[in-house]
């Protein structure tokens, strides 16, 4: 008769290599996730983490959309006159917008209003344009062309930055910046948020471009008056990205006030409370804090501005960021993010700039992966050397439940994301090998009633 079973929990050998297992294959996954490619379930497991903490959008941003409604009364956008863009823009402006930002392409001139456009920026002095990064550019230069670039050195950053040697290097000439005109009269250039890791998702804004002033020969002579190049000189200088030169105007700073410290923060140098300090990666790319799904903003139809039906003091103090959402427009650059449907370009950059004014940033914690996981496997161990068998299972899943949330409250509270998927793995590998040996060479131990035991009679058996 057996009276009880013996888990192997019992043995000092059971406990040491449950142990020292979940330590080991915790490090063994943390070197692992160090030394390999950011997998794309990882990415899909903090795609689902922040879409479980999503944020208010803020009050004072405010989108204006070029949307099928005004695709539909002035046709595709890139045949709009420049004169009707200066009509919204005016309107914009008339209401006391703090920065407006041309989320579009204005590198190509045109006899359709471009001084109307032109002088509507001069006048105000707070428009931030975008730009692109083309490799795949026409090499032919205009006369034109160079003079853009060479208005372009006046928003590259060639001091006080301290950039990862593996910084990517992007060639100057391939840099499309909007016309001459609207370069110089402008508040900042920036280049468009844009870039998706390998899934085709865009979680981040890559702040720096790292380059080397050079000019390519024009395609004719370049005559009369000509700025002069100040910046050719062989040395590294970073162009900013559209995001953060919006950030620095929106606190009234300027790139001289832009610093990188240790080579893995952005720091505003300015008197700020509380401070700006951007979390970047070896390729200058900060996380962007996606406040919520496409639509999430203050939203207003390009049309209804031009018309008057949106009174313009709805803009007052407020950062506005013009741009194209109508859908299969070709000025459309609609991404996927880590919330559903495909949010435009002009949206993404404002959840980009949203997270500077915020300083809602976090960061991944790369370097420190290895140690998490260690700390991670430690308590694992202690946990599960402890028991086996179905309270094992038990453990493991209170295990589970208090690494998700843990790494909840930290990304929603703390600005940090914890190598989800890895810790969940090294939690597993814990477990699995505390049941291999429940299973197979520690199996509980029966044991059997003497020959000489007697029960008790049934009335003398009290049960609980």
């Amino acid at each position: 008769m057996i009276i009880q079973k013996i888990g192997p929990e019992r043995l000092l050998s059971y406990r040491a290599i449950v142990f020292i297992a979940a330590v080991l294959f915790a490090i063994a996954l943390g070197v692992l996730a160090v030394h390999s490619p950011r997998a794309i379930p990882e990415a899909k497991a903090e795609d689902a983490l922040a879409r479980l903490a999503p944020r208010a959008a803020r009050a004072d941003v405010a989108i204006v959309a070029m949307d099928d409604a005004s695709v539909a009364k002035y046709g595709p956008i890139k045949s709009w006159p420049r004169s009707l863009l200066a009509q919204g823009l005016s309107k914009i402006e008339d209401g006391g917008a703090k920065v407006a930002v041309l989320d579009l392409a204005l590198d190509k001139r045109t006899q359709t209003g471009d001084s109307d456009l032109w002088r509507t920026m001069a006048n105000h002095k707070n428009v931030v344009l975008g730009m692109s990064y083309d490799a795949t550019r026409d090499q032919t230069y205009t006369p034109d062309d160079i003079r853009s670039l060479v208005f372009l050195e006046k928003y590259a950053i060639a001091d006080k930055l301290t950039l990862d040697k593996r910084n990517q290097v992007f060639q100057y000439p391939l840099f499309e910046p909007p016309v001459s005109d609207f370069t110089g009269s402008s508040a900042g250039v920036g280049v468009f948020v844009r870039e998706t890791e390998p899934d085709d998702t865009l979680r981040s804004a890559r702040l720096f471009y790292r380059s080397t002033v050079t000019y390519p020969p024009a395609s004719a002579p370049i005559r009369g008056k000509f700025p002069t190049s100040n910046l050719a000189d062989g040395a590294p200088v970073a162009l900013p990205n559209l995001a953060l030169v919006t950030a620095l105007r929106v606190y009234d700073l300027d790139k001289d006030f832009v610093q990188v410290v240790s080579g893995d923060t952005v720091h505003f140098n300015a008197k700020l409370d509380p401070p700006v300090d951007a979390p970047i990666d070896n390729q200058g790319r900060m996380l962007i804090r996606y406040y919520g799904a496409p639509g999430h903003y203050i939203t207003y139809s390009f049309a209804d501005v031009v018309s008057g039906k949106v009174k313009p003091d709805v803009f007052k103090n407020k950062v506005v960021f013009l741009g194209a959402t109508a859908a299969g427009d070709a000025a459309t650059d609609a991404r996927t993010t880590p919330f559903p449907g495909q949010m435009p370009r002009v949206e993404v950059t404002a959840n980009a700039v949203s997270t500077f004014m915020d300083r809602s940033f976090y960061s991944r914690y790369e370097g420190r992966i290895v140690p998490i996981l260690l700390v991670l496997g430690v308590v694992a161990g202690l946990s599960l050397m402890l028991v086996s068998g179905v309270r094992s299972t038990m453990i493991a899943i209170v295990l589970l439940l208090a690494w998700f949330a843990l790494s909840y409250a930290l990304y929603a509270f703390g600005h940090v994301m914890l190598p989800i998927l890895p810790g969940v793995a090294a939690i597993l590998a814990a477990y699995l090998i505390s049941m291999l040996l429940f299973l197979g060479p520690m199996r509980p131990v029966a044991l059997e009633a003497s020959p000489m035991y007697v029960p008790p009679p049934a009335d003398k058996v009290h049960t609980v």
